[in-house]
């Protein structure tokens, strides 16, 4: 009993010296709550991220890591856009050892931040947590836009053992030409995706690969791209709508028989002769 006492008493002091004025006893003080791994210490640690001092809003980073309460999640998720790149490291490194449930499904919705680096640590923990029921929106993850996002999944999914999609993704642009030719029937997900990508020249790479997979998925998505404001995508997913053979694309291509680009009629009229040569 008198053990614990003294415990309860060490604890308290480090929780009031979190706030002290000399630095190096906050410091401790800090380190010391991490060290001790007691979860009533997450709330007064995650309050320190915001101390002015970024040695001092490491430490806390570090100490919430330690503490491994997924509580701490949200907050050390905010962490990865400070201005100080230390912080930033150890807030990265922190979410990563939290893995708990509520962790997880935290950085489930990370996937989808507007920050490529709090996405980029989103699928690397997940990587690391390796749990399964996580590999559907990783997979979806291989659609982003930026390339370091798209590599980290890929080697999470790898860690699963989903070991494909790391021959096929590696954060360069040719990612989308490959997923789109590996007839993997998943890789419609990221390809999705993809046909938003700001690049045309990405549009069209998917466009083009989509004319493998089933036509039942791939034609909604080829027709909606017969209005993209770049002719090269129209003219590729009219192309490729031919290809599937799918009656869906009978009247949208016969409406892009009256494009403004040559290039995107022909294809048109190429694809109607080989869906039903009378639509013309």
């Amino acid at each position: 009993m008198l053990d614990n006492l003294r415990a309860s008493r060490q604890f308290e002091a480090y929780l009031r010296d979190v706030r002290s004025v000399d630095h190096d006893k906050q410091l401790n003080a800090i380190r010391a709550l991490g060290e001790l791994r007691d979860k009533r210490a997450v709330e007064p640690t995650t309050d320190i991220l915001r101390d002015k001092d970024p040695v001092v809003r490491a430490a806390a980073a570090k100490a919430l890591g330690l503490i491994g309460d997924g509580r701490a999640g949200p907050a050390l998720l905010k962490a990865l856009l400070d201005k100080d790149a230390g912080v930033r490291k150890a807030a990265a490194q922190s979410f990563c050892d939290l893995a708990d449930d509520l962790a997880v499904a935290l950085a489930v919705r990370a996937l989808t931040d507007q920050g490529a680096f709090v996405r980029a640590v989103a699928a690397r923990a997940l990587g690391r947590w390796m749990k399964r029921e996580t590999i559907p929106p990783l997979v979806n993850a291989l659609g982003d836009p930026e390339g370091e996002v798209r590599k980290v999944a890929a080697k999470a999914l790898q860690r699963m053992g989903e070991q494909q999609w790391d021959q096929w993704v590696d954060g360069t642009p040719a990612d989308f030409a490959r997923l789109a030719a590996s007839r993997e029937a998943r890789a419609i997900v990221p390809l999705t995706r993809a046909l938003d990508d700001s690049n045309w020249r990405v549009r069209a790479d998917v466009a083009r690969g989509l004319a493998k997979f089933d036509a039942g998925a791939a034609a909604p998505l080829l027709i909606k791209r017969l209005k993209d404001e770049h002719a090269e995508v129209r003219r590729a997913a009219a192309e490729a709508l031919g290809a599937l053979g799918d009656k869906q694309g009978l009247e949208p291509l016969i409406f892009a028989l009256d494009d403004m680009d040559a290039g995107v009629r022909a294809a048109a009229a190429a694809a109607l002769d080989k869906l039903d040569p009378a639509a013309q």
